[in-house]
């Protein structure tokens, strides 16, 4: 009777490479603004009714500019990428167009799996800001369960779940609940 005996190599696998991922970067919490001014002004929706029955309005003396869509429920916001004083926000490989320059927030969770708030792949602008008038800095405009205000050059949008997108020149944000 014969036994069999294999004995197997030991070695160390080899390393696996590290792959550094580009992080998120952040900007200073200052730069945010969390909360309306104590004295917020309140401001008819009405006055910012476009043609096609969205809500635009320039982000006070800034380059920013967001829109409500009733439709769709949302609020975005946007500037051109020269305007963006804050450091590239890192483009997703599904991405071929610009990123970090669009914020989305939708007035309650999509049905179809999309974030709640989040950046937007976009190859141009949403809406044209040329005609729309300005929600100034200390004003809020609430419509169709978002409310948005700006402190000084960035809109503050948030949704009745709290969730809230911050666009400005200097700061960007993004909550989302779910």
């Amino acid at each position: 009777m014969g036994v069999a005996l294999t004995l197997a190599g030991c070695s160390t696998p080899a390393p696996t490479p590290t792959v550094k991922a580009h992080p998120t970067p952040s900007v200073a919490e200052s730069l945010i603004p969390t909360a309306p001014p104590s004295n917020v002004i309140d401001v008819d929706p009405v006055n910012f009714k476009g043609d096609f029955g969205d809500y635009t309005f320039k982000v006070g003396d800034g380059p920013t500019w967001c829109t409500i869509n009733v439709v769709r429920k949302n609020v975005l916001c946007e500037q051109s990428e020269a305007d963006a004083k804050y450091p590239p926000i890192p483009v997703p490989s599904s991405c071929e167009f610009s990123y970090g320059y669009q914020i989305q927030l939708f007035a309650e969770q999509p049905t179809d799996g999309t974030k709640i708030a989040d950046f937007v792949c976009s190859g141009g602008a949403y809406a044209d800001p040329t005609n729309a008038a300005t929600l100034n800095s200390g004003e809020r405009v609430t419509l169709d369960g978002l409310s948005c205000f700006v402190v000084g050059t960035a809109a503050h949008c948030e949704n009745k779940a709290h969730d809230y997108i911050v666009l400005g020149p200097d700061a960007w944000k993004i909550t989302n609940s779910f």
